[in-house]
């Protein structure tokens, strides 16, 4: 053969390198492309309910009592975010204090408070109309510590009542302040003489902190980064090894295995 008739060997020798690079192109786009769909808030809808739990301050050690003056931390599943954000879609993040039998959803936070009963306390005031984080929607930089120190036996308890249940939590809103997204704890409060503010309190049902301090999506994305990564350097590795296939026969000739060489015509005049 000619040295111009061998490039299409060359070509089926390398093509392998090629296939295998963009193999591992692929992967890496498919991975990066599930780690930022794990990322991106969700669409808005229905109100979608979640759960909250109530820690001991600047931990997440789970808080189920404690007197009127008990402070308490709130921890959110890991990525919680509202539908929107508040920069683009006017989304804000609020808290809410609903007796029993009633839900978020029928509280408006349209002025930027609670148009009915309570919510929580951090600082002296009401917590909430809070942005969330630009892009994503994400709840962020919930106070270190909340307080039901506002409460009274008078807002807790109906005439004659010793004990009342009530939900609180935090929760988006939209433009319309209209309830999005949220997510509860159950709490009972007990009247008690002997405490400051006259009254106690447990929390009977909310959620448990992760034990994994990494989002789930973020461990999958990771994984999904390595096996790219691992295919990258395999193909790499086939690209090598196809080049050294070519080996130089002394004949000028890289391309022609020794059966194509056998194969071909004598010259003329040999």
């Amino acid at each position: 053969m000619s040295a111009g008739a061998d490039t299409p060997s060359r070509v089926v020798i390398h093509q392998g390198g090629r296939w295998g690079r963009a193999a591992a192109g692929g992967l890496c786009a498919v991975a990066m492309s599930l780690v930022t769909a794990l990322g991106t808030a969700p669409m808005a809808g229905a109100a979608t309910a979640g759960a909250e739990v109530l820690v001991a301050p600047g931990t997440t050690r789970p808080l189920s009592s404690g007197a009127s003056t008990t402070p308490y931390g709130v921890v959110l599943p890991p990525g919680a975010t509202c539908p929107g954000d508040t920069a683009h879609d006017g989304y804000h993040v609020y808290s809410y204090l609903v007796p029993q039998g009633a839900s978020p959803t029928d509280v408006s936070f349209r002025t930027g408070i609670p148009s009915r009963w309570y919510g929580y306390i951090a600082d002296g005031a009401y917590y909430g109309a809070v942005n969330t984080a630009e892009t994503t929607g994400q709840i962020v930089g919930l106070p270190l510590q909340f307080s039901w120190t506002r409460l009274t036996p008078q807002i807790l308890f109906k005439a004659g009542q010793r004990s009342a249940t009530w939900s609180g939590g935090i929760a988006c809103a939209d433009t319309h302040g209209q309830v999005t997204d949220y997510w509860n704890s159950t709490l009972v409060f007990t009247a008690d003489p002997a405490d400051l503010h006259g009254f106690t309190w447990k929390v009977v049902d909310q959620g448990t902190v992760p034990s994994s301090p990494f989002p789930v999506g973020l461990v999958v994305g990771v994984g999904l980064l390595v096996v790219a990564t691992a295919a990258g350097a395999y193909a790499l590795r086939l690209r090598r090894r196809d080049r050294s296939t070519s080996v130089d026969d002394g004949t000028g000739d890289h391309g022609d295995s020794p059966a194509e060489r056998r194969a071909q015509p004598e010259a003329v005049g040999r």
